[in-house]
């Protein structure tokens, strides 16, 4: 969800075309259909911290993945549900998030921490540097079903545009749930085709294994060594096929179903 809302008009105009630059995201289009989504996406999470459900599973994954004092780039920041934990943490946290509503929530919860109202199809580093935040971050998460939110034209560069702010070494952390209009193999396309390697996934925060019958994705990401095939194939994960043959199973499988944590049993506002 995304650079900031400063956006002129005539920056947002093709040429010879009255239409935008960019496709609004499917949550623009949500919350402009119904003005009220966003207060209330803000009041379940507020519900569900007050009666003490654990919320923060994306923040504890990406702490765990970063340096101590990590810069930290929080896409579709939303209410600040990841990044705000991460600047408590001690880390250098900016977030950028179309929704307004969600912006504002985020200054009131945790202030003291860069955030900004825009489009990541529009993001850039300079657009960041003007804003006093940093231009290149240790890792960059994507939590909160942000992805399958985005135009489907937008993904590709949304992606291009992540890594673009990443430092060397910089990682991304991307986690969305299964029946959300972006198929995962779709996705694992698009991060070939945008430069990054996959170099780990798990179906859910809580480091589950992925596999076939995954409801949730979140996929480690690194930018691609020029010249290198990428560690891992298309389908972004090596899980053994199932075979027809083999006996079944009665053992519980852990699931993380498709919460925004995934790993609790919580499910997404719809």
């Amino acid at each position: 969800m995304t650079a900031p809302a400063t956006v002129s008009a005539a920056r947002r105009r093709r040429v010879g075309n009255n239409g935008p630059v960019v496709d609004k995201s499917l949550w623009t289009r949500k919350i402009e259909a119904e003005p009220e989504h966003s207060r209330r996406f803000l009041q379940r999470f507020r519900d569900m911290a007050a009666a003490g459900q654990d919320i923060a599973g994306e923040a504890r994954f990406v702490d765990a993945m970063a340096p101590r004092g990590a810069r930290v780039f929080d896409a579709g920041c939303g209410s600040g549900r990841i990044g705000g934990p991460l600047a408590r943490l001690g880390h250098s946290v900016v977030g950028v998030d179309v929704d307004p509503v969600l912006i504002d929530a985020a200054k009131e919860d945790y202030p003291g921490v860069t955030w900004l109202v825009g489009d990541l199809a529009e993001l850039e580093p300079a657009t960041l540097a003007a804003a006093g935040a940093p231009e290149r971050f240790d890792i960059a998460v994507a939590g909160g079903n942000v992805m399958p939110f985005l135009a489907p034209s937008t993904r590709r560069e949304v992606l291009s545009r992540l890594r673009s702010v990443l430092a060397p070494g910089g990682r991304a952390a991307v986690g969305f749930g299964a029946g959300r209009g972006y198929p995962f193999e779709e996705f694992f396309e698009d991060v070939a085709a945008t430069g990054w390697e996959t170099q780990a996934t798990f179906r859910g925060w809580n480091l589950l294994p992925f596999d076939e019958e995954s409801e949730f994705l979140v996929a480690v990401l690194a930018p691609g060594v020029p010249g290198r095939s990428g560690g891992r194939s298309s389908r972004g994960f090596d899980a053994p096929l199932r075979d027809a043959h083999a006996p079944t199973t009665t053992r519980p499988r852990p699931s993380a179903g498709s919460d925004p944590m995934g790993g609790n049993t919580l499910r997404p506002l719809h």
